[in-house]
């Protein structure tokens, strides 16, 4: 066996030790990752992160970090827009028209989260662009569905050229 082999079952034993070591010894504290909560806590942290705050105004501001940005509707979206693809491939308009219609809630949160890009995002995609592959997918209309979805692609990605997003 090689030395590797064993090397790495060692550092897993090691690391738990210690892990173990510092659950035992250690109290609840915040994360120093995210700044100010020591701060805004009313008592000593424990699963009750929202009701351990001081006021309601830490609450909000603790569950707007939670929220975060919009990476999390983007990689749904993502996935969804896959999924579109995928559906459209084998011919099963109806989950395609399903996912279709989810990305474009998940897409209207993401733009809740960042009004900024609400402008380009409803001109160039959820507007009429949208309407066009929704409409052709409820028709059944294979071969419109897959050009359209493909002249969505480029209209995807010009929104995040628009958007100074070009990934």
């Amino acid at each position: 066996m090689k030395p590797f082999t064993y090397l790495v079952p060692l550092a897993l034993l090691a690391a738990t030790a210690q892990a173990q070591d510092a659950t035992e010894s250690a109290e609840p504290r915040m994360p120093a990752g995210i700044g100010g909560l020591d701060e805004g806590q009313a008592r000593a942290p424990s699963a009750d992160w929202l009701l351990d705050a001081v006021d309601d105004e830490e609450r909000f501001r603790r569950i707007q970090i939670y929220a975060g940005g919009t990476y999390e509707q983007m990689w749904q979206i993502g996935y969804r827009y896959e999924q579109v693809y995928d559906a459209i491939l084998n011919e099963n308009l109806e989950l395609a028209l399903h996912h279709w219609g989810k990305l474009r809630s998940v897409f209207n949160v993401a733009l809740m989260k960042r009004p900024n890009r609400t402008p380009n995002a409803e001109l160039m995609f959820l507007n009429e662009s949208w309407g066009r592959l929704d409409d052709a997918l409820r028709q059944n209309d294979i071969d419109d569905s897959r050009q359209i979805f493909l002249q969505e692609r480029v209209i995807c990605m010009a929104c995040h050229v628009a958007e100074g997003m070009p990934f």
